[in-house]
Formats: structure tokens, C-alpha cells, sequence
């Protein structure tokens, strides 16, 4: 989808209240759960697979034909897809251009800052050279931020199934701090097969470094996937999370301490963890009364956006103004921006919602 897609109402059948979607499309906002190499829409990975000579599901008929592709029968699948995109990201020229689209994408929604998650070490074990790979990523910051008034601070993520690679992706995100990288992510298959325990020390240090500990849990595990990223990692923030509601003791803890999800519900669909926005458990989350964000987690590949997100969760459960701006306000004081900084986007938030007559 185009960014004045993505970012208006323009095309959009979903039944939800004009004023509500004015409201949604005009409010400054924060993303927390996003993946730098998931946000590369298929006209963008064409391109970079025709100018590398990489192979691509479906390009032989273009963007569209790879598009169809952007359809999962399981979490494998989308891996597959997601790691194919990935080769195609050679040179400083790759990285910059995709960050450059993200913040182009972004500000087309109103979202003014974004922790993006990005996978170095994919990229370093494949022959990329990490100092080309940082270069390109900061030239793309100062870029979208440049061009579009967009922040971007990025998330260096380890992937479990891939433990030799936890103590590089902590070097190369301490080397990465004065460009943006604020924290370490987790990601990868949730099972038991590849415990958490080993990765303890290097999150350990991560935080003792200031690096912020960002970890997916409880998508495709449970509860005590989300514990162990608590008690093991020490996370800041848990991405997903859903599978919280399994356990009431956990839904307790996660709402008397305040630690924060970032949700994406078009994402747990799209990979068949649940049917449909009715059995997703978002509500049950809210009204246990923990601290939640919406996320968009990898737009193209889901046919979503932080926009559409909002919007189509508005229209799922009944969300009334209040609670839109409540989710909007929550991502900003769930993220690691600088407090002033906080203070003047809620600011915003307010001015803007009174504009819309929502107060």
C-alpha cells in the first residue's frame, strides 16, 4: 500500500465513525513494535532483488505477484519470506533507502518517533560488512528525520534459535548508541528447545551498558515464556505478551507492575494464532488493566499499519475516543524517548483531539 493509503481514510471500508478516524489519522503517534526488514513494502523489494540479482516468491509478475506471497499459512512461512527479503540488503545504499521509506511511510501516518527492530547479525553472518550495514542504517536515520520529521531508534535483535550470535549483536548495538540503537531485542522460535537462560549474561550486560532489554515472549509460547523474559532478561517492555491472559497470576503481575506490551493483533492473525479480531484477547488485556500499545509489527507483509491498526480495532470493539487517545498516549509513555520530549507529543496529543471537538 502508498503511504496516503496507508496513512488516510481514502480506501477504508471498515464501518468505523468518520469523526473517530479523523481523530486516528490526525493524532501524532508513537510505534514501539516494528521491524525494520518486515517494513520493506514489495515495490521496494523488487527493487532491491532486481539490482542484487536475488530471487523473490512471485516477482516474475512484479509487485503484485509478490505481494500474493505476503500470505502465511505459518509463522515458518512468514520466516522464510521475511529472511528472502532480508538477502536482498547488500550494501550502505540498501539500508539507508529502506529506513528512508519507513520514515517516509510513517510520517504519512503521523507517527513522529518509532523503536524499529532491526536484525544485524542476519546480515553480518551472510558476508555484509557491519560497518557499511551501521553506516547506511545511521545516513537513513539522519534522513527520515531530515525529510520527513521522523525519529527513529533502533532495537538490535538476537535470535534465539542462533545463540552464537547474541555476544555480536551486543557489540554491534553498543557500537551503534551514538546512531540511535537504544535496546536489545529477542526474538525467534518460542520453545523449549532453545531456552532463554543462556542469554541471561549478555542482556545482563546490555542493561548495565544502558541498553533498554526489548524482548518478544508469549506469542507463540505461553505465560512462562513471558515470566522468563522477565526474571531472565530483565525486560523493559515485552513484545506481544497476549498469551498473558492463560494465567491470572501473570495477568496480576503485569498490571500491579505496569511492564508494558506492545500488541499487534493483524500480525498474531496473520500467522493463525487466532481466527479474528473477536477471539483476539486485546480486550481482555485492557480490561485487566495492563499497559498496552498497538503495534503494527511488519505492515506489508500483514496488509497493515499502525493507522489501520487502530482503526480496525475501533471498529472490532466499540472504541470510543477515550480509549483511542488513551492507546495513543500509552505509546509515547511506553517508549524510551527523552522525557521533555514525552511531555510536549502528550501535549500535542491534547491539542489535537481538542481541535476534533474530542474532549
Amino acid at each position: 500500500m502508498s503511504g496516503s493509503e496507508s496513512g488516510s481514510d481514502s480506501g477504508l471500508d471498515d464501518g468505523l465513525d468518520a469523526g473517530l478516524g479523523e481523530l486516528i489519522g490526525r493524532l501524532p503517534k508513537v510505534e514501539l513494535h516494528l521491524h525494520l526488514e518486515g517494513s520493506i513494502p514489495p515495490e521496494l523489494a523488487l527493487r532491491l532483488a532486481r539490482r542484487h540479482g536475488r530471487g523473490l516468491p512471485g516477482m516474475a509478475d512484479g509487485a503484485a505477484g509478490l505481494r500474493e506471497h505476503y500470505r502465511f499459512a505459518s509463522f515458518t512461512e512468514f520466516v522464510r519470506m521475511y529472511l528472502a527479503i532480508s538477502a536482498c540488503l547488500v550494501d550502505a545504499e540498501d539500508f539507508c533507502e529502506i529506513a528512508v521509506a519507513l520514515g517516509r511511510e510513517l510520517a504519512a501516518q503521523r507517527v513522529v518517533y518509532a523503536e524499529v527492530t532491526f536484525t544485524p547479525m542476519t546480515h553480518v553472518a551472510r558476508g555484509v560488512d557491519a560497518a557499511v550495514m551501521l553506516a547506511g542504517l545511521a545516513e537513513g536515520r539522519a534522513r527520515a528525520r531530515e525529510q520527513y520529521g521522523v525519529e527513529l531508534a533502533w532495537v538490535f535483535d538476537i535470535v534465539r534459535s542462533l545463540g552464537d550470535q547474541a555476544a555480536p549483536t551486543l557489540e554491534l548495538a553498543l557500537r551503534g548508541r551514538e546512531q540511535g540503537v537504544i535496546g536489545l531485542g529477542f526474538s525467534g522460535p518460542e520453545a523449549a528447545g532453545w531456552p532463554i537462560a543462556p542469554f541471561g549474561p549478555v542482556f545482563a550486560r546490555g542493561r548495565a551498558e544502558g541498553l533498554r532489554s526489548l524482548p518478544h515472549a508469549g506469542e507463540m509460547a505461553g505465560p512462562r515464556s513471558i515470566w522468563d523474559a522477565l526474571t531472565v532478561l530483565g525486560a523493559d517492555r515485552i513484545g506481544h505478551g497476549v498469551r498473558a491472559v492463560d494465567e491470572p497470576a501473570l495477568l496480576e503481575h503485569l498490571a500491579l507492575h505496569q511492564v508494558p506490551l506492545e500488541v499487534c493483533p493483524t500480525s498474531n492473525l496473520g500467522i493463525g494464532l487466532y481466527p479474528d479480531l473477536a477471539a483476539h484477547p486485546l480486550p481482555r488485556l485492557l480490561a485487566a488493566g495492563l499497559a498496552v500499545s498497538l503495534a503494527s509489527d511488519d505492515p506489508p507483509m500483514f496488509a497493515t499499519s499502525l493507522v489501520q491498526e487502530y482503526r480496525r480495532c475501533a471498529a472490532a470493539y466499540g472504541w470510543d475516543a477515550a480509549q483511542l487517545r488513551a492507546l495513543a498516549a500509552a505509546g509515547v509513555r511506553h517508549s524510551f524517548m527523552s522525557e521533555p520530549r514525552k511531555v510536549e507529543l502528550l501535549a500535542e496529543q491534547d491539542r489535537v483531539a481538542a481541535e476534533l471537538g474530542w474532549v
